[in-house]
């Protein structure tokens, strides 16, 4: 009976903080879409809001660029998408999976690097780019996409391929490295730590709130790709790239292209609300360990997730590599020479041969343990690169000390 009466009031509690965390969250909603309802009137009556609607029929000539790859469309079982294909179609394959709001064209710089070695397919998700765009924002859950790709690997008369994920769709290769590990021989994932990760830093500061507060907003109807659209949300969201010279002007009209009409930001805005951004609960089960050997690479300087959301992610996979680059949101465009590098050199490498349960369990927790306590060196980072051999001195001795000090607390001898 006491066990019962226990039983009920955790229930009831879960409820209600269930319940109390809901409210909030479309609290915020609201009033993150009045804040962006008054803006827009402010800077409307000021004279400064300039209405872009103008449409555009012809794609520029950049996403014609036979060199980028062939343009393909295929049939699934329930949707039709886009992809641009490049390569050799009896080397190994490269699903290339874009970000949101975003489309295939973000691979540009990855797609001549990797096509010499591998059959590579750049693949427009759905209610993106060239693919068709279903309405219903219950059509974009994370399921349905694993759905997506699992139908395009076969469809393409593959048993199996290389994973590599940008951003938002990292959740799709999360999810396919638990449920179907046997369609990926490795995961390359780019600013997208383990989704467990990201709702515990959710939910342990306001700060991923405050500075992703679009991710409340979007959750509005309509009325997120209505401002979108009269804004020119694709030239603000590209204007640092812009100042930064990383991007071109054929490049920014080939965004304006892909998104000049309103089922354009539907489609990606439908991505983002399905976002599983609920809050982590003291008795939750924790993530099982995935197999699939793992390529973390992280921006060192993304303002939403830090570098400690990357390694704290490592206590979730058997076999991980991270590699901080400099750059922000999209280190594949701001830094793809080093990206290209560091991919490469991952997937020519010799598969790893698996560890036994108990051991990769205490790998995890060493690597997890390890790299978070680096991690918090990182403000250190650039003085040290300031001084003559600094940097290599510091990390080494401070991945030595960190390494002794887990093992010795885990009372490890020896970890492979």
């Amino acid at each position: 009976m006491l066990v019962f009466t226990f039983l009920l009031e955790m229930k009831i509690r879960v409820c209600v903080n269930n319940f109390f965390l809901l409210c909030l969250e479309w609290t915020l909603t609201w009033f993150f879409g009045c804040g962006v309802f008054l803006y827009m009137a402010w800077i409307w009556l000021m004279g400064r809001l300039k209405i872009r609607l103008r449409v555009r029929n012809t794609p520029p000539p950049c996403l014609l660029d036979e060199s980028l790859g062939q343009h393909r469309f295929i049939k699934l079982q329930n949707i039709r998408l886009h992809y641009v294909e490049s390569g050799c179609r009896e080397g190994p394959l490269v699903l290339l999976l874009h970000g949101v709001p975003d489309f295939w064209y973000t691979w540009r710089k990855q797609l001549p690097e990797l096509e010499a070695q591998y059959w590579v397919v750049a693949v427009d998700l759905r209610g993106c780019g060239d693919s068709d765009k279903p309405m219903l924002r219950t059509q974009y859950s994370v399921q349905v996409i694993a759905d997506d790709i699992t139908q395009l690997i076969s469809a393409l008369g593959r048993t199996k391929a290389h994973l590599v994920c940008m951003g938002v769709s990292g959740s799709v290769g999360w999810h396919l490295a638990y449920t179907r590990p046997h369609l990926l021989n490795k995961l390359v994932l780019i600013q997208a730590p383990h989704p467990f990760v990201i709702r515990q830093y959710a939910h342990s500061s306001l700060t991923l709130y405050i500075k992703a507060w679009y991710l409340l907003f979007v959750r509005l109807p309509i009325f997120p790709e209505l401002s979108a659209l009269f804004c020119g949300l694709s030239d603000i969201l590209l204007r640092p790239l812009i100042k930064a010279k990383i991007f071109h002007e054929e490049d920014v009209e080939a965004y304006r292209y892909n998104f000049s009409w309103r089922e354009d930001w539907t489609g990606s805005f439908n991505h983002l609300r399905q976002l599983d951004l609920s809050a982590v609960w003291e008795d939750e089960r924790q993530p099982d360990v995935i197999a699939t050997p793992t390529l973390l690479i992280m921006g060192d300087s993304d303002p939403l997730l830090p570098l400690d959301t990357a390694y704290r992610s490592a206590e979730y996979v058997e076999r991980i590599t991270i590699r901080a680059v400099r750059g922000g949101r999209s280190p594949h465009i701001e830094k793809s020479a080093q990206v290209n590098q560091v991919i490469g050199e991952y997937l020519r490498e010799m598969p790893w041969r698996p560890l036994s349960p108990v051991s990769s369990s205490l790998m995890g927790k060493v690597m997890g343990a390890g790299l978070a306590a680096v991690s918090k060196t990182t403000d250190m980072v650039d003085t040290a690169r300031q001084l003559p051999g600094g940097l290599v001195g510091i990390a080494t001795a401070t991945l030595s000390n960190t390494f002794k000090m887990a093992e010795n607390k885990l009372g490890l001898d020896l970890v492979y």
